[in-house]
């Protein structure tokens, strides 16, 4: 019975010590996720970051500046990644954004690095998931990423339907979306379209372009 005692005891005695060692991990871990937060927080918020653009955290170390973390982000804009480094105090309530020079080295753009391409996923631009006009099997496929708001689209559009119609048979024409969400709209062009699309390509076609239907 004073074994069962004692062994209990010390079982208890074990986990708390694993208990106790825990804690400051998990309140380093806490004041992490702060630090991380604040920095998202201030970029989408001081560079005036549209609400789509996603902005994914890389990395955290100790920063150049005292009692300071160098938070390493990348905000993904349509094009290209973008890096970029900010700068919180180890309490998150003070941030620095901008180049860091230490001896006439730019510190930031060091551990930044160049923007670059973005990788584009080229399952989603196969031609067979995208509205066309004109025969599978023609002479030329002409792939354009367009915009339903785009006055220049537009004359795109009419210039490609008299090519067509003067080379009918020989062109197949393929709409990529090109989306555009001007300020203030709930919504763009392009979902309603995609939207039409699902009932059939026809719907696609007439629903926005009347015309389109006369091949």
């Amino acid at each position: 019975m004073i074994k069962r005692k004692i062994l209990k005891g010390i079982v208890l005695w074990v986990v708390g010590l694993i208990w106790l060692g825990l804690l400051p991990v998990s309140q380093s871990m806490a004041q992490v996720d702060r630090v991380v937060q604040v920095a998202i927080d201030t970029v989408k918020k001081q560079l005036r970051l549209p609400g789509e653009i996603e902005v994914r955290f890389i990395e955290k170390r100790e920063s150049p500046i005292p009692d300071f973390y160098s938070v390493q982000l990348l905000p993904f804009a349509p094009d290209k990644e973008v890096p970029l480094v900010v700068y919180v105090d180890k309490a998150g309530e003070k941030v620095f954004i901008g180049s860091l020079v230490i001896k006439g080295e730019n510190v930031t753009v060091k551990e930044a690095g160049p923007p670059r391409p973005r990788k584009v996923d080229m399952v989603q631009l196969e031609i067979e998931k995208s509205p066309s006009r004109g025969p599978s099997g023609a002479n030329m496929t002409i792939v354009e990423f367009s915009n339903f708001e785009c006055p220049y689209c537009q004359i795109s559009w009419i210039k490609m339907k008299e090519w067509m119609e003067k080379h009918p048979g020989d062109i197949r024409y393929v709409f990529k979306h090109f989306p555009f969400q001007s300020q203030g709209k709930p919504f763009e062009l392009s979902e309603m379209a995609a939207a039409a699309q699902k009932i059939s390509d026809e719907a696609f076609w007439v629903g926005l372009w009347p015309h389109a239907k006369d091949k």
